[in-house]
């Protein structure tokens, strides 16, 4: 088979279960490379959350034209990706770059409820911000 050029687009998704600690209106970010003519391809983003105990995990899959999903938002077209090093080269870079770790827990002083953390100390300790104390900013991907 000839080489080819992909489209390669930034794509928003509406997020299904918002995050109580950040600002409403939040998307889910993704990139997608279009690799068929009926707009199919592969879909690159990080699936999870800062709550689970591993974090956030990287994964690429094939879906279907993005905007024939119920939680599209919007797409941007950034350039073009050639066939030659699609996916291998791909996977390969983003696999290799560092995910969201965990970044919130459920706070036993507060009947359990979720909170972001100022440190983890082990599997399930941490040190919780106290009231009123300045809290760092997620490292979330969107």
């Amino acid at each position: 088979m000839a080489p080819e050029w992909y489209p390669v687009y930034k794509v928003k998704y509406n997020i299904s279960f918002p995050d109580p600690h950040m600002p409403a209106g939040r998307l889910h970010h993704a990139i997608f490379v279009q690799t068929k003519k009926d707009r199919s391809g592969t879909l690159y983003h990080v699936t999870g959350d800062i709550t689970s105990r591993g974090g956030m995990t990287y994964e690429s899959k094939k879906t279907r034209n993005p905007p024939q999903s119920q939680t599209f938002h919007s797409w941007e077209l950034l350039g073009y990706t050639h066939s030659d090093i699609h996916p291998a080269q791909w996977n390969a870079v983003l696999a290799s770059l560092p995910t969201p770790p965990q970044q919130k827990a459920s706070n036993p002083r507060k009947q359990g409820q979720v909170e972001p953390f100022k440190e983890k100390l082990g599997d399930y300790q941490f040190i919780f911000y106290a009231p009123g104390e300045e809290q760092q900013p997620h490292l979330e991907v969107y």
